[in-house]
């Protein structure tokens, strides 16, 4: 009987003691949604930067009417993507799975495909000399086609982009209720 109930205090010893201890944060949920909210309205902001800066059509029409892609040029608006994938990307690590973080990667990956389609039809206005020899190559008229619609495939990718920033904003905002309305009670 004794062996008995020494071998059960000895198994509740070791199993209290492999328990995983929680932290404070872990304790107060509070704090966790607050880091969280804030890394999500930050990645959001980073990527309104390029939102800014890509100009987005509603339609084929409104497009064909200015073709313009950017408020900024191709150089400008690639550093700027730069900037924001370093800004934004170690947030998207820290963030648990769940929609908002596919918005925003989808935003980030919108942004990220349309620079590259744009990079393919991007003519400099100053041609350096050692691009002269790589640049020597004739278009076939199938090439030419599918270069005159890129320009439109840039700005679908930057209305993709700025629709995943809008779900994104309305998923934190509520988010945020259901925080305020958890609090009330």
């Amino acid at each position: 009987m004794l062996r008995l109930f020494a071998l059960s205090t000895l198994g509740v010893l070791l199993l209290s003691t492999a328990a995983h201890p929680q932290s404070l944060a872990q304790l107060n949920p509070s704090v966790n949604e607050t880091k969280t909210h804030g890394a999500n309205a930050k990645a959001i902001a980073a990527l309104k930067r390029l939102d800014q800066d890509a100009i987005v059509y509603r339609t084929l029409a409104e497009f064909e009417d200015r073709r313009k892609l950017a408020r900024v040029s191709l150089r400008t608006f690639e550093q700027e993507l730069q900037d924001v994938k370093a800004e934004v990307e170690p947030l998207l690590n820290e963030m648990p799975a769940g929609k908002l973080k596919l918005q925003l990667i989808n935003a980030l990956d919108a942004f990220r495909d349309g620079v590259f389609w744009w990079r393919q039809i991007d003519e400099p206005r100053v041609v350096s000399v050692s691009a002269l020899a790589a640049s020597d190559r004739t278009r076939s008229l199938a090439d030419k086609s599918f270069l005159a619609t890129v320009p439109y495939t840039v700005a679908i990718h930057w209305r993709q982009a700025h629709a995943f920033i809008n779900h994104s904003e309305k998923l934190l905002n509520e988010a945020s209720r259901a925080d305020a309305r958890q609090w009330l009670r």
